[in-house]
């Protein structure tokens, strides 16, 4: 689904897979660039004027979720596992007289710099950036940014060693 006035440009040899879903709403942007690889089931979602970037020979795994309430950037040739969730919003939740879901969102930026790999079901919180070269093991939740060529796992995500 493309709303008026949002844009969808895709590259060339990009491979999508079945059961796809990509939504562009409002003025947002969504761009995959050439020698992208989505796999089934993913869902791209890209609102409030914000940009969705998958860079030269990204692959994105089966069911992963790159939900744009706010930008997201993948860098080229990053690998993102099955499974993954890439979350650029979140509910507010800070007035306790209020309910959850009346409290709207708050939005931040999530950036993946080339050569990234996250493992199956790793979620990425609102805000973070993960340096070039990153690797993330399988199951983690990264709230914080990541510095390039750390190895990170855990809840929340810690440093385990430097890529070698």
């Amino acid at each position: 689904m493309i709303d008026k006035g949002a844009e969808l440009v895709i590259g060339d040899n990009v491979e999508l897979r079945r059961n796809l879903e990509i939504r562009v709403h409002q003025s947002s942007k969504v761009e995959i660039q050439s020698n992208v690889r989505l796999d089934r089931g993913v869902r791209i979602l890209s609102t409030n004027s914000a940009t969705i970037l998958l860079e030269e020979g990204v692959r994105v795994g089966l069911y992963s979720v790159l939900n744009g309430g706010d930008s997201i950037k993948v860098g080229r040739k990053s690998l993102i596992s099955g499974f993954v969730y890439l979350q650029t919003s979140m509910h507010g939740f800070k007035n306790k007289e209020v309910e959850v879901q009346a409290q709207g969102y708050e939005h931040a930026p999530v950036r993946l710099e080339s050569d990234c790999w996250l493992g199956t079901h790793v979620v990425v919180l609102p805000g973070v950036t993960l340096g070039k070269g990153v690797v993330v093991g399988s199951n983690a939740v990264v709230s914080k940014s990541v510095e390039e060529y750390k190895v990170v796992g855990g809840i929340p995500a810690k440093e385990i060693k430097e890529r070698g």
